[in-house]
């Protein structure tokens, strides 16, 4: 399943309606994954289902164009060093591992007037490595296992 599909119908589907909408509700998803359920581990994987099905229509080469195998690996590693970063960077001034009110965000703080607003800039940051870490694993363990069937087929 790595060629491209050969229905027109489905390709205008797949790229006008169904990835868009797709990746608008992994948006969503994600930018109220404070107050509600959901967050960066569900939009990521939300994401990652767009590309997937993407890249199950449209052919693997249309996918690797857009998502190059160095670009997934390097997101995925960008992730894991944002979640990284956030955690430790609070030692350094002082507080506990991942508590995020010892984050220097006092510009946002000031943008948006409110006393405790630096932990939800700091839960976004962390949010945004997870998304980033699981969207980019999960197309390439896509990309790992259409290949080695490739191969075998």
């Amino acid at each position: 399943m790595t060629e491209r599909h050969s229905s027109l119908i489905l390709h205008f589907i797949v790229r006008v309606f169904m990835v868009p909408l797709i990746l608008v509700f992994a948006a969503y998803v994600f930018v109220h994954g404070e107050s509600s359920p959901g967050g960066g581990f569900q939009a990521g994987a939300i994401a990652a289902s767009a590309v997937v099905l993407a890249r199950l229509t449209l052919g693997r080469e249309h996918g690797i164009r857009r998502f190059p195998t160095r670009l997934l690996i390097w997101l995925s590693s960008l992730g894991v060093g944002i979640y990284a970063l956030a955690g430790v960077l609070p030692l350094a001034f002082g507080s506990a591992f991942l508590d995020y009110d010892a984050l220097p965000l006092d510009w946002f703080n000031a943008i948006a007037a409110e006393e405790h607003s630096g932990r939800a800039m700091g839960i976004f940051i962390i949010e945004l490595g997870v998304f980033s870490g699981v969207f980019a694993t999960l197309v390439l363990i896509y990309d790992y296992l259409t290949e080695r069937f490739q191969d075998a087929g």
